[in-house]
Protein backbone atom coordinates (compact mmCIF):
# COMPACT_ATOMS: atom_id res chain seq x y z
CA UNK A 1 0.00 0.00 0.00
CA UNK A 2 1.37 3.35 -1.00
CA UNK A 3 0.74 6.77 0.38
CA UNK A 4 -0.59 7.96 -2.98
CA UNK A 5 -3.26 5.23 -2.85
CA UNK A 6 -4.53 6.61 0.44
CA UNK A 7 -4.58 10.16 -0.88
CA UNK A 8 -6.42 9.11 -4.03
CA UNK A 9 -9.00 7.08 -2.10
CA UNK A 10 -9.63 9.95 0.33
CA UNK A 11 -9.99 12.44 -2.51
CA UNK A 12 -12.43 10.19 -4.36
CA UNK A 13 -14.51 9.64 -1.23
CA UNK A 14 -14.69 13.38 -0.65
CA UNK A 15 -15.51 14.14 -4.28
CA UNK A 16 -18.26 11.53 -4.48
CA UNK A 17 -19.73 12.63 -1.14
CA UNK A 18 -19.87 16.25 -2.28
CA UNK A 19 -21.42 15.27 -5.62
CA UNK A 20 -24.09 13.19 -3.91
CA UNK A 21 -24.84 15.99 -1.45
CA UNK A 22 -25.01 18.67 -4.16
CA UNK A 23 -27.40 16.63 -6.33
CA UNK A 24 -29.71 15.91 -3.36
CA UNK A 25 -28.91 12.23 -3.57
CA UNK A 26 -29.22 11.83 0.19
CA UNK A 27 -32.79 13.12 0.06
CA UNK A 28 -33.72 11.03 -2.96
CA UNK A 29 -32.09 7.70 -2.00
CA UNK A 30 -31.23 7.90 1.72
CA UNK A 31 -31.71 4.20 2.47
CA UNK A 32 -29.11 3.19 -0.11
CA UNK A 33 -26.59 6.02 -0.12
CA UNK A 34 -26.10 6.71 3.58
CA UNK A 35 -24.96 3.16 4.45
CA UNK A 36 -22.73 3.07 1.38
CA UNK A 37 -21.01 6.31 2.34
CA UNK A 38 -20.57 5.06 5.92
CA UNK A 39 -19.04 1.81 4.66
CA UNK A 40 -16.70 3.71 2.32
CA UNK A 41 -15.63 5.99 5.18
CA UNK A 42 -15.01 3.02 7.48
CA UNK A 43 -12.97 1.38 4.72
CA UNK A 44 -10.79 4.50 4.46
CA UNK A 45 -10.27 4.56 8.23
CA UNK A 46 -9.26 0.89 8.23
CA UNK A 47 -6.81 1.51 5.37
CA UNK A 48 -5.23 4.38 7.31
CA UNK A 49 -4.88 2.20 10.40
CA UNK A 50 -3.28 -0.60 8.38
CA UNK A 51 -0.92 1.86 6.71
CA UNK A 52 0.15 3.18 10.10
CA UNK A 53 0.69 -0.33 11.44
CA UNK A 54 2.88 -1.22 8.46
CA UNK A 55 4.97 1.96 8.22
CA UNK A 56 4.61 3.64 11.64
CA UNK A 57 4.00 6.87 9.74
CA UNK A 58 0.83 8.91 9.69
CA UNK A 59 -0.25 9.39 6.08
Amino acid sequence: MRRTDLILADALLGLVSVMIYETDGFKTYPIVLKPLILIAFASCVIRHINYYNMTKKIY
